[in-house]
Order: C-alpha cells, then structure tokens, then sequence
C-alpha cells in the first residue's frame, strides 16, 4: 500500500509551460519590467492621486500593476507594443538582451523558436512585437541626431574650392554619407531571361519585368550613415529626388557635410556643403580602365554608408527573405540596434531630456557618436556581467539584482 507522502514523490509538480532550466527568467522580466515603467509609464486617473505613476506590483501576475495609494489595478501591456500579450513577458526581455548583444548578427524567428521552444509562428509574432518597439522609439535617435548635428555644423562651411584637399578639415568632425543598395534584388532569370526595361539602375533589379507582372520582389534601401555614429535606413520605391529629399531634409540640417556619389545633383542647392565623388571616373592611362581616385577623391567619398551597407547585407542574409511590405519593420529594428550600441537606451528616458543633477548635462550636448571610441564608452550605459565584456546599452546590472542569465547563447 503506498503511503500519500511516497504518492507525491511518484507524480511532482509539472513545471510551468515554456520552462527552460539554461534561462534565467527572472532576470529577463525584470527587463521587459523596466522597459515597459520607463518607456510606457501608466498613471492612475483618479483625481485624488494626481496623475502617479503606477508602481505597486502584483507577485502572482507579472502583467498587472496598481496605484499603492487607492489600489487602482490596469495591464502595464496595453496600449504598448505588448498589447494582448498571450507569451510570457520575459520572452520580450530576452529578444531584446539577445538582439543587443548580438549586433551585428540579428535574431530570426527560427532561432528564437529552437531556443524559446514555441512555436515558428509565435516566434515570428515576437519578434514582430520587438520591431514595433524599435519603430516606436527610432524617432527618438533621429531627433537626437538631428540636434547633435545641428548644434555642431551651425556656423560650418566648407571651402568653396570644391578641388581643395578637405581630409585635415573633417579628420575629427562625424560628416555624413548617404547611398542606396538593393537587397534581395530579382536576376535576369526571374524574368526570364528578359531584361527591365521599364526601370534603370538600381530599381531595375527589385522589380520583374511587365510580362511576370511587374510586382516588387527586391528592396530598395536609401543609407544616412554618420561617421562612428548612428545609421539610419529608409525603403524606398525609386531613387527620384521626390522621394530621396525629404529623407534626407528629415534627417539632417542643411549645414551638415554631406558626402555622396554623382547619383545626387539635386543636392547642391540644398546643401551648401555637399560633396560628391565620381565612381564611374575613368583613368587618364590607356592601360587602365578606371581612375585610382575614383572611390576617394580629396578627402571625399561615402564610405561610411558603404560600410554599413556591408554589415546590413551580411546580417540580412540570415533571413533568407523578407517581403518588401514588411521591410520598414526589419530595417527599423537594425537601425534601432546600431543605435542603441551608440547613443544607449538612457538618452530615450523621458526624464534624462530634463538636466541631469549630476552633471549638469542634457542628453542632446553629449558628444554621443565622438571620434574616440573611448568617449562613447563612458558616455553610454553598460551591461556589466561576470565572465563577460561590457557592451555599451541599457544599464541591466541595475535590475539584476539576483543571478544574471547563465549564457549569451541561453545553453
């Protein structure tokens, strides 16, 4: 006859859905926590608790909140990008952890299915919630940027003499370079084997040609890139000055240097200080096809958003495909990241725009995307963890206040 206390041993207590011993789950709620109080505070209506912010939490329900004077209880998830919220919210804690100390590399779905252990389709949701949070506070980072810049390049203007050597005057200045790219662009066969002759350039590989229909199967990706700074990528539909202007007109002020290719001659009377450099520059020596300066050109070029061009091509390339409807989404969420490891997630707290009581500082003077690496080490927040380097990023240590997560992998 077995005994009730030998009954128990015989069944334990199942374990919670979605458990998984390598992940430190506590510490991952404690994050989507913070970032749901400082990015989406909830304030209590009543009158008579003039407007507090909702600080009382419930132990049993991690989604719930309540005013600690009149016992006001509302979801901290609605009206956010957690909005019906069906997963655990420390998953949300975890794409976000993940994606910032994976930069350059991103997260896909099929990853964060095999490690969450949910499903392809929950997975993909996911990380469609963590795009709708980049998206919501990438215009965060561009206005930010646009105030650096504005403040820096008030009163600057470059040498008339567009033929003067300009590499001494910008050595330690973050001018900026703008450029497009196509990715997953469509190839001859595709069409087959007719070539598009409704577009040229470089909107003639995103499209097929009128005999398949003429749809959109490529991405058209115009580049603002600044030196050692934040990057910031836009999909277009074509590459015409009514659709490339006002990007770039939103993103910059019009006294900041700005580099590109010949692709931009509606530019110069815009931009008193644009420069641009002649790819297709041909040599003087008849044994040679193209000119030696033909990428830099007098301290001129657009490397920058070549650069970035390189990184975002490489890390898109673990998606296999996205759909160009969704790729606003995905490219606002790479920008969102590349930020992040710039600026820090601090400079997007309402209550750091204010002056700071220990520096005296606001957040716009910083010198946040400064040549010296080093500064922009001190001046962004940090994960501190054992075992591990620092990476510049939202201050986690502050609400790991028991045992941090067991690995960057989760194994």
């Amino acid at each position: 006859m077995i005994r009730k206390t030998e009954n128990r041993n015989l069944f334990p207590t199942p374990l919670p859905k979605h458990h998984n011993p390598a992940l430190n789950t506590d510490y991952f709620t404690e994050i989507t926590k913070k970032i749901l109080n400082d990015f989406y505070p909830k304030h209590c209506p009543n009158p008579e608790c003039n407007n507090r912010v909702l600080d009382k939490e419930i132990s049993t329900r991690p989604d719930l909140i309540r005013c600690s004077q009149c016992r006001y209880l509302t979801s901290r998830l609605s009206y956010t990008p957690l909005h019906h919220f069906k997963l655990p919210i420390w998953m949300f804690g975890y794409v976000l952890y993940e994606s910032l100390i994976q930069y350059p590399k991103v997260v896909t779905a099929t990853e964060l299915s095999k490690r969450l252990k949910i499903g392809y389709n929950a997975a993909s949701l996911l990380k469609r919630r963590f795009q709708l949070f980049a998206s919501d506070q990438l215009p965060k980072y561009k206005k930010l940027t646009y105030e650096v810049l504005n403040d820096q390049f008030k009163d600057f203007l470059l040498p008339p003499n567009e033929n003067r050597d300009i590499t001494k005057i910008m050595a330690k200045k973050p001018y900026t370079c703008v450029d497009t790219v196509v990715l997953y662009s469509a190839g001859e066969r595709a069409s087959q084997g007719r070539k598009r002759y409704r577009h040229s350039g470089q909107t003639a590989s995103i499209y097929l040609s009128e005999k398949l229909g003429g749809r959109q199967v490529g991405t058209l990706v115009q580049t603002i890139a600044i030196k050692q700074g934040p990057v910031f990528f836009s999909s277009v539909a074509n590459q015409k000055a009514d659709t490339l202007g006002p990007l770039i007109k939103e993103h910059l002020p019009t006294s900041t240097p700005l580099f590109t290719d010949q692709g931009y001659p509606w530019l110069w009377g815009i931009y008193k200080n644009h420069r641009s450099v002649n790819h297709s520059a041909r040599s003087k020596d008849n044994r040679f096809r193209f000119a030696r300066n033909r990428w830099s050109k007098n301290g001129v070029h657009n490397q920058v958003a070549e650069g970035n061009h390189r990184v975002l091509k490489t890390a898109f390339a673990a998606y296999g495909y996205i759909k160009p409807k969704y790729s606003q989404m995905y490219l606002n969420e790479f920008s969102f990241i590349k930020n992040a490891n710039v600026f820090g997630l601090d400079v997007l707290v309402e209550s750091c725009v204010s002056d700071d009581a220990n520096n005296g500082m606001r957040c716009r003077d910083r010198d946040a995307f400064a040549v010296n690496p080093r500064a922009r080490q001190r001046e962004a927040v940090r994960i501190e963890r054992k075992g591990l380097l620092p990476i510049p990023c939202y201050h986690f240590s502050q609400i790991a206040r028991e045992q941090p997560p067991l690995s960057r992998s989760g194994i």
